[in-house]
């Protein structure tokens, strides 16, 4: 079974997260999902839409560390 889990996040935050959920093609709920997934485990199969289709091995390590810290600050 699943369960909530709620966060206060600034409008700006929330706007941004939106955002990039709309860019990217999914829901907030699955996008906050695979950051916990990413901040809990060190790695996710979901696209967060940073990598270069055409060369993933070319990862902006900086976005990624950017997603953790959201979750830790969440």
């Amino acid at each position: 079974m699943s369960r909530t889990v709620s966060a206060r996040i600034k409008p700006q935050m929330h706007e941004n997260l939106r955002e990039q959920c709309n860019k990217i093609g999914c829901s907030i709920n699955d996008f906050v999902e695979a950051c916990i997934e990413l901040g809990l485990t060190g790695h996710t199969d979901f696209d967060f839409g940073d990598e270069k289709q055409d060369d993933k091995s070319q990862i902006n390590d900086n976005s990624r560390n950017d997603v953790k810290k959201v979750v830790i600050q969440a």
